[in-house]
């Protein structure tokens, strides 16, 4: 990277690091984008040169989210050690640490970028990258033995995904009106119960008892 693109990196995140504060502080509908230049001492034509809307703003902050994951996931999949649900569970547990330490702007964000609902262009690819990676923890868990084989790794992904949108969204939004519990907790608990239907001992029990219900006469009425 050249000198010019490395000023341009800098002036980017000096602009995104400031409309964080100042949306920390105010809120996103109170922060304006003269109150972000004017504490850059900026223009506006030069913020308008990296951002075109406010918006921008926050699709760019939902942007660093997924890729956060996605890196996290990447990492786990590099790891020399850990069984593959251990490393899930890591996964997962990045996401809610880091949602934890900064609850509501992360809440601002998912909001804000209809995250969790409705993504659209970069999100929506950003999004799908993520559920690649999830498919290939969970695939690589199949190769292993350690992950039931009767189901499709992206179906996996996409349960896991989807029940863990659900728990987030509803504590960033208040659902159950009493947010003091970690998302962590709240996500490692669903996690216990979601890998032990995963994993192959349960699936070996299950096939046991039906293949016991199989054998069972019927008796005649």
């Amino acid at each position: 990277m050249g000198l010019r693109e490395e000023k341009k990196a800098e002036q980017r995140r000096a602009i995104l690091h400031t409309a964080a504060a100042l949306f920390r502080k105010r809120g996103y509908e109170e922060t304006r984008i003269r109150d972000i230049v004017a504490r850059l001492r900026i223009s506006e034509v030069t913020f308008f040169n990296y951002f075109p809307t406010k918006d921008a703003l926050i699709i760019a902050f939902a942007v660093e989210m997924l890729e956060y994951s996605i890196a996290s996931v990447q990492r786990e999949l590099e790891r020399p050690d850990g069984s593959m649900p251990d490393r899930i569970r890591s996964v997962i547990r990045q996401w809610a640490t880091s949602w934890d330490e900064d609850p509501r702007f992360h809440a601002l964000v998912a909001k804000q970028s209809r995250l969790m609902t409705e993504a659209t262009g970069i999100l929506r690819e950003k999004g799908h990258q993520l559920y690649q990676q999830y498919e290939r923890l969970f695939a690589e868990g199949q190769r292993r033995g350690e992950i039931r084989t009767d189901q499709n790794p992206l179906h996996l992904a996409e349960m896991m995904e989807g029940m863990l949108t659900l728990i987030a969204g509803n504590w960033v939004s208040g659902w159950w009106k009493n947010r003091s519990e970690p998302l962590e907790k709240r996500f490692m608990n669903a996690m216990t119960v979601f890998l032990e239907g995963c994993s192959t001992k349960n699936t070996s029990a299950v096939r046991a008892s039906r293949a016991r219900r199989a054998r069972k006469p019927v008796r005649a009425t």
